[in-house]
């Protein structure tokens, strides 16, 4: 191959000559100073050119990923945000605020239930007749619960 001079191998290459200077720091052959082979010059080219595509490669697969796990998340809640304004989703503050007033509410009617009974069972002496009171008193408050469960808005 031909030796070139740092002229000639930058118009080559299509850069200026402090770019090849750069390069032979960089490892690309010279024969002395000043002076290049060209095809020991144009194979380290290919070479470098090549394992800096392949770093370039490695950081841009990494990026990609990054932005694609960003992508996936700000979708995810997009549609989250999304199903809470179509009231198909609850927030969890709000589910635990409405279950503690359901059980308080329970609590209260079940509580409401023995002061109440206990004068019509009091001169009752049949058991079949008590047990049907009893049974009776729990499934209306049971019901009435149950028709307090349906006032509750719908998110």
């Amino acid at each position: 191959m031909p030796t070139v001079n740092v002229h000639q191998l930058a118009k080559l290459f299509d850069r200026k000559p402090r770019r090849i200077q750069q390069l032979v720091k960089e490892g690309m052959p010279q024969l002395s100073r000043g002076k290049y082979d060209q095809g020991k010059c144009f194979e380290w080219c290919v070479r470098y050119l090549h394992n800096k595509i392949e770093r370039k490669g490695d950081e841009f697969s990494g990026l990609n990923e990054h932005r694609l796990r960003g992508m996936r998340a700000s979708a995810e809640t997009r549609e989250l945000e999304l199903a809470l304004k179509k009231g198909e989703l609850a927030k969890l503050t709000d589910v635990r605020a409405m279950l503690s007033d359901v059980v308080l509410m329970t609590k209260a009617r079940l509580l409401a239930i023995p002061p109440r009974l206990a004068i019509d069972i009091l001169g009752e002496s049949s058991r079949v007749m008590i047990q049907a009171k009893i049974e009776r008193a729990i499934k209306d408050a049971l019901t009435q619960l149950a028709d307090e469960g349906q006032n509750y808005p719908e998110r």
